[in-house]
């Protein structure tokens, strides 16, 4: 009988715990996103995703959510799920630009009156469109979820008019069509990561910026020296919630499909979330003592006149074929 050495047996040993070690981690499916543990997001991706992608696959997989940019800045964690380190990231359509620059299209300012009218857009042949696109670059669209209208604090006055942000420096997400159009407004726009928003706010590095009243409110904004906040409503802003291809490739197809169906079922209770949670945090932030205003129809009209050349822009930028489709779509979609 061979006797193999007390270091062999080691080596041996720890061989196969370390390969069990990282079977068990590659089971688990690691996202990230720079919203904060109360977000409608995280609610909806640990209450209804991971639950359904363990029950869907019988414990193979599990999940794992990692909310205030835990694994990085929102960048980071995008590349980290293309390259599939991590499973998936959850973040605004403005960081996913650099991959898909046709998203560029739902940036546009005004360009939805409504969130029906956005969804039903996504919803149909434009995310059909878009989601190949996705894959091209290494990620798999699991939801196109809501963030919702975004506004504008600043410390110095109300925002009424293009003219009252001259001169201002905004902190803005790191989007072209974001930042061109205020640009054209006149503002100094500043692009931070989300996680740099409030120290930059608070020491007077900017003098404003622009959110949906939940990140507002997770954000505690009202508290970095923000006592103005003006209801524009500029960009609808969608989510994208997004899988690394790289990673549901090496599943079973069963388990890919477990994992896609889970994506949807959590998409829909976040929109459902994101809509029922936009009243709170709304009024949260009033209670604090925030002075708001909102735009009448004339100084709305005076911000969709002033934002003309962006369409123009954008039609230079990308596609101009599917930039006709897309507003095609969403003139259907108002009919």
């Amino acid at each position: 009988m061979t006797v193999i050495p007390r270091t062999i047996k080691f080596t041996l040993l720890a061989s196969v715990l370390g390969f069990g070690a990282l079977s068990a981690q590659a089971d688990e499916l690691r996202i990230g996103s720079n919203f904060g543990d109360t977000h409608s997001t995280a609610q909806a991706l640990r209450g209804v995703f991971a639950e359904k992608v363990e029950e869907l696959t019988e414990g193979r997989h599990t999940v794992a959510v990692f909310a205030n940019a835990e694994l990085g800045q929102t960048n980071e964690m995008i590349n980290q799920a293309q390259s599939g380190i991590n499973f998936g990231a959850y973040a605004s359509t403005a960081f996913f630009n650099a991959q898909v620059p046709e998203l560029g299209v739902t940036n546009l300012p005004f360009v939805f009156p409504n969130r029906e009218v956005a969804f039903e857009v996504i919803d149909g042949p434009i995310g059909d469109v878009l989601r190949p696109k996705f894959e091209e670059d290494g990620l798999v669209v699991l939801g196109f979820m809501e963030l919702g209208f975004r506004h504008i604090t600043n410390a110095v006055h109300p925002i009424e008019t293009p003219a009252d942000l001259e001169g201002l420096s905004i902190r803005l997400q790191t989007n072209p069509v974001h930042i061109a159009t205020f640009e054209e407004y006149g503002a100094n726009p500043v692009a931070l990561d989300g996680t740099e928003i409030f120290p930059a706010l608070r020491q007077g590095v900017v003098d404003g910026q622009e959110n949906p009243y939940s990140v507002i409110n997770n954000l505690r904004l009202y508290d970095a020296n923000q006592p103005y906040v003006s209801e524009t409503g500029h960009f609808f802003d969608l989510i994208v919630f997004a899988g690394s291809k790289r990673v549901l490739d090496s599943m079973t197809p069963e388990d890919r499909a477990a994992v896609i169906e889970a994506g949807r079922l959590a998409t829909e209770e976040q929109r459902r979330l994101a809509t029922a949670d936009e009243a709170a945090n709304r009024e949260a932030v009033l209670e604090t003592g925030m002075e708001m205003n909102q735009l009448t129809g004339e100084q709305r009209a005076a911000f969709i006149e002033a934002s003309t050349p962006i369409y123009d822009w954008i039609r230079e930028s990308i596609d101009p074929d599917f930039v006709g489709q897309f507003l095609q779509e969403l003139a259907d979609a108002q009919d």
